[in-house]
């Protein structure tokens, strides 16, 4: 339901693309882990994980 409400979300005012990827990290599917995997490598991405967790008062992500 995530997924369709993302999409339409492209067209319509909303966070489409954050919907998207939501409702992607709670379907299971055939190399997801290897995707999530692929995203956390980047060092953007890390930051902003990291920037979130500190603003919420948690001690940051520690990657490998």
């Amino acid at each position: 339901m995530l997924l369709i409400c993302g999409l339409a979300m492209l067209i319509l005012p909303g966070q489409g693309l954050i919907t998207i990827l939501i409702g992607l990290s709670l379907i299971p599917f055939p190399g997801k882990h290897k995707l999530e995997q692929n995203l956390l490598a980047r060092k953007s991405i890390r930051t902003s994980l990291n920037w979130i967790r500190t603003k919420a008062n948690k001690e940051p992500f520690i990657f490998d």
